[in-house]
């Protein structure tokens, strides 16, 4: 790991000119663990999510691998039926859900100043944003978190009370979800009642993989006014919503859907969708963001 992060820094100095002007290029990939009390009827059990950071000097993007797994799921148990059934004129399929996941993917800008939020409502909303300012004060606790030597910082955020641990020997001014601004990655951090925690799991070099970070470009734009009037109609009448929904969009298209766009739908005679028993609970009376109080 020392060896990573000398080897590391050098790479970050020879990025600095090569793109200040250019979309940002991803030289570094971090995962966490996200822990979240979601539903507080059910402390013992909280929702879970594996997350990636990926890093650029001047951006981020903050995504689930879990999402990205279930999607790849999905995909293999329609792809795997449809290859061996016994009549491909009269398909019926069975896919098995795989429990709630994030719908939201963070891309932060840091010389920008600027914060956008991809959302799925059926299709792929964007929101543009100021990147969100956070008042830390950096403390002199210092903790190792396996070979990284990390700082400790606190501050109120979205309703919140955090702990982070910095590193700045990982000179990003980045970390997960909206949290930014130290003075290097943010490696772990939580709420002060352990609701929300996000687990450091990994940190490794991606810069031969020529990734760049840039928010979709298909995606429907939008403000976040006008996305939360679509919740409420989702709320409202989800049926109908989703009905309404369907096709609206030019975006991407994944998970189940992309796997079905392959298949005639005249050749579906039916589609059995098994509830996941193992999978994050839906239920959500705990958002990370809460109201701030008056």
């Amino acid at each position: 790991m020392e060896r990573l992060l000398l080897s590391f820094a050098f790479l970050l100095l020879l990025t600095i000119n090569s793109v200040a002007q250019k979309a940002d290029v991803a030289i570094g990939k971090a995962t966490y663990e996200l822990i979240h009390v979601r539903d507080t009827a059910n402390r013992g059990k909280p929702y879970k999510e594996t997350m990636a950071l990926i890093l650029g000097r001047n951006a981020s993007a903050y995504h689930s691998i879990t999402k990205q797994q279930q999607e790849e799921m999905f995909a293999n148990q329609i792809a795997n039926q449809v290859k061996s059934a016994t009549d491909p004129n009269h398909l019926n399929l069975t896919i098995t859900g795989g429990g709630a996941v994030s719908s939201e993917e963070y891309y932060q800008y840091t010389n920008d100043k600027k914060l956008y939020t991809e959302e799925q409502i059926v299709n792929y909303y964007l929101v543009e944003e100021p990147l969100p300012v956070i008042k830390w004060k950096i403390q002199k606790d210092t903790l190792s978190i396996g070979a990284l030597h990390c700082q400790k910082a606190t501050a109120h955020f979205k309703g919140r009370e955090y702990e982070a641990w910095f590193c700045t020997d990982l000179p990003f001014h980045a970390g997960p979800w909206k949290l930014n601004g130290l003075p290097g990655l943010i490696i772990e951090a939580s709420d002060t009642k352990k609701e929300v925690i996000f687990k450091f799991n990994s940190f490794e070099d991606i810069s031969n993989l020529n990734q760049t970070i840039l928010p979709p470009a298909d995606d429907i734009k939008t403000t976040p006014q006008d996305l939360a009037r679509l919740k409420e109609a989702r709320a409202k009448d989800p049926a109908g919503f989703n009905k309404a929904s369907r096709g609206g969009g030019t975006g991407k298209r994944r998970g189940i859907a992309a796997a079905m766009d392959n298949i005639d739908p005249s050749k579906i005679s039916s589609i059995n969708v098994v509830k996941a028993t193992d999978g994050n609970s839906r239920v959500n009376n705990n958002p990370i963001e809460l109201p701030e109080k008056k």
